[in-house]
């Protein structure tokens, strides 16, 4: 284990070394994140409205990528909540600063493991499930944007790696055959019957998978604060 953890540090200073050397390499990986809500729904939608023989096979998968995402992110929010707290590396170890002052919402979670790399590796894995060559696109996206969390001191490689992992099981999970044929299956039994609240509901649940369920976590939070107060981390 120690050695892992030193591996772990290593890693992360090796990456975030060049943070802060380069104004254009930080503004690149900082704003990359903002395109994964834009690029996921555009993939989205030219994978659930092409047609072809395949179409109806498709979105069995597509339909289950809400859920998937959702029950993703419980996991990894039951693990982080149930294993000792980790410290975000740059308050652990120290990290080197953007060329530009900068902040980031953490919301006093635990470093490990990563939502954001479980996020967006359970959308991967669904997205490849369908279409080989969108869900390696999302897949280098996706590597790319969770090593700019490393980069910024957010997160340590083994966060990543494990929240990675948790999404792709998770992806692969929905799409057992059996699964897939009856979930999937009985969700699009329902756009047959009503098509109107079907599309009211998918696109809710798409725009909070494009923005990693940030409004359902701020509802949630708001009311764990009722609880339990403001006033602290």
């Amino acid at each position: 284990m120690n050695y892992l953890s030193t591996l772990d540090v290593s890693l992360y200073r090796a990456l975030n070394f060049y943070c802060g050397l380069s104004p254009v390499l930080d503004r690149a990986a900082l704003h990359l994140a903002t395109f994964a809500g834009a690029l996921f729904m555009g993939i989205f939608g030219l994978l659930w409205f092409r047609q072809d023989p395949q179409q109806f096979r498709r979105r069995e998968t597509l339909v289950l990528l809400v859920p998937a995402v959702a029950i993703a992110l419980i996991i990894n929010r039951t693990i982080s909540t149930l294993l000792p707290f980790r410290l975000r590396p740059m308050y652990e170890v120290g990290a080197n600063a953007p060329s530009y002052p900068w902040t980031f919402d953490l919301e006093h979670w635990s470093s490990f493991p990563s939502d954001t790399a479980t996020y967006l590796f359970v959308v991967t894995a669904c997205l490849w499930a369908v279409s080989r060559p969108f869900g390696l696109l999302f897949g280098v996206f996706s590597a790319c944007v969770a090593l700019a969390r490393v980069y910024f001191g957010i997160h340590y490689p083994g966060d990543i790696l494990v929240g990675a992992l948790l999404g792709l099981a998770v992806g692969c999970a929905v799409n057992i055959e059996a699964i897939r044929d009856s979930m999937g299956r009985t969700l699009l039994g329902l756009e047959k019957r009503m098509p109107q609240y079907f599309y009211a509901v998918l696109f809710m649940g798409l725009a909070e998978v494009a923005g990693n369920f940030q409004a359902t976590r701020h509802i949630g939070m708001a009311v764990v604060g009722m609880f339990r107060g403001y006033g602290g981390p």
